[in-house]
């Protein structure tokens, strides 16, 4: 018996490293592909456009949870920031595809949504990293002035973290490949695992996104390679062991008629929520219907995050009530990978050539953002700057 409890555990403990060894591999990832000048000179809709819409949706879906599934206020954020999270994995190299043909970049919506996709998903893990923490740890003066306390230890560890890495492999060694490759991940892994260990997630989450950030900053072009070799080992490696990891926690037998109604209802409503917000979102950009329709559109997908988080609150739960509701947070989750991941990744590929122009000018194909963003100026609130 001893020896089944001692193997039970190994595989839980190798079930957790995945998930949040994977999770830090979107992060970095994510943060490695960050356009920090495009993200400052759109500063204000990207923000508005990263911040608003998950927000909204994941305050719709926290209140529909203890509506409908009766969960404590905790246990409902929870699922709010989960169900809120977009797929960078989906998202963004559909939006690349549609940027290297040409469609959208003279309003500028890849580099937009490109540039807003990782922060949706950092605020949305930051998010569910609070409330996870918050519903665990005991009630003190820490768990009040948790919110502050993980954003700046989040970038202070990032930006700490980063400069470290480019002193030691600075961009002028072109051979330091392996050795930047090696040390990302190693740094990206230990602030994971440690700022976790002591009761930090959400600062972890934005420390690895800062890291490779600042990684990418630092390096220059010599972080391509670095973020190519990521972008592989998360394909061919942590993506299929994740949603395997997640298939095998649903328990089939435990998903009840009732669950699976109101996680459809939350996924359904709190989608429209977001819906609505995109254009509130984008209604100080001088953009065409067409073109807002399909950036909401484009916001919808769920996959990673959601294969990443959705199992971490049943991996904390002790008690048979905590059990259930991780079950049930862990089920909303995988019906959220299946009703927007596939129908998302359709609709964007499908309706974007119809709905976007495409540039006239063969030099905006691949203009990137500068040249897109001159091209249709933004409307502006007071104190915001034109893009130029």
């Amino acid at each position: 018996m001893l020896a089944a409890a001692s193997g039970g555990s190994s595989i839980l403990f190798a079930a957790r490293f995945t998930r949040l060894g994977a999770l830090t591999l979107i992060l970095t990832r994510a943060g490695l592909a960050m356009d920090l000048d495009a993200l400052r000179r759109l500063r204000f809709v990207v923000l508005r456009l990263a911040a608003l819409p998950c927000l909204s949706e994941a305050a719709t879906a926290g209140l529909l949870a203890s509506w409908l599934l009766d969960f404590p206020i905790w246990w409902a954020a929870m699922l709010g920031f989960v169900v809120a999270a977009i797929s960078p994995a989906v998202v963004v190299p559909s939006l690349l595809q549609l940027q290297e043909q040409g469609y959208g970049v003279t309003a500028g919506i890849p580099t937009m949504v490109v540039a807003a996709a990782p922060l949706d998903d950092v605020l949305s893990i930051a998010g569910f990293g609070i409330c996870l923490g918050s519903n665990f740890a005991e009630t003190s003066w820490l768990s009040y002035a948790r919110a502050p306390l993980e954003l700046v230890l989040g970038l202070g560890t990032g930006l700490i973290g980063s400069a470290l890495l480019v002193v030691l492999t600075p961009s002028s060694d072109e051979e330091a490949f392996e050795l930047r490759l090696l040390l990302l991940l190693g740094a990206g892994l230990a602030t994971a695992f440690g700022l976790r260990e002591v009761g930090f997630s959400g600062a972890s989450a934005l420390a690895v996104l800062v890291l490779g950030a600042g990684c990418a900053r630092g390096w220059g072009a010599a972080a391509k390679p670095v973020s190519s070799s990521i972008a592989d080992l998360w394909t061919r490696l942590a993506q299929p062991l994740l949603f395997s990891l997640v298939g095998a926690s649903v328990v089939v037998e435990a998903l009840d008629a009732e669950t699976v109604a109101a996680g459809l209802l939350i996924i359904f409503l709190g989608g429209l929520v977001r819906f609505g917000a995109v254009f509130v979102a984008l209604s100080f950009r001088r953009m065409k219907y067409q073109e807002k329709f399909f950036t909401a559109l484009a916001w919808t997908p769920k996959a990673t995050v959601q294969a990443a988080i959705g199992a971490l609150a049943l991996d904390e739960a002790t008690t048979l009530t905590e059990q259930r509701f991780g079950r049930q947070l862990l089920a909303v989750a995988v019906l959220c990978i299946l009703v927007t991941a596939p129908p998302g990744a359709a609709l964007i590929a499908v309706l974007g050539p119809r709905l976007l122009e495409k540039a006239k000018d063969p030099d905006l194909e691949d203009a990137g953002p500068d040249k897109a963003d001159d091209a249709v100026p933004a409307e502006t609130m007071p104190g915001e700057p034109e893009s130029k």
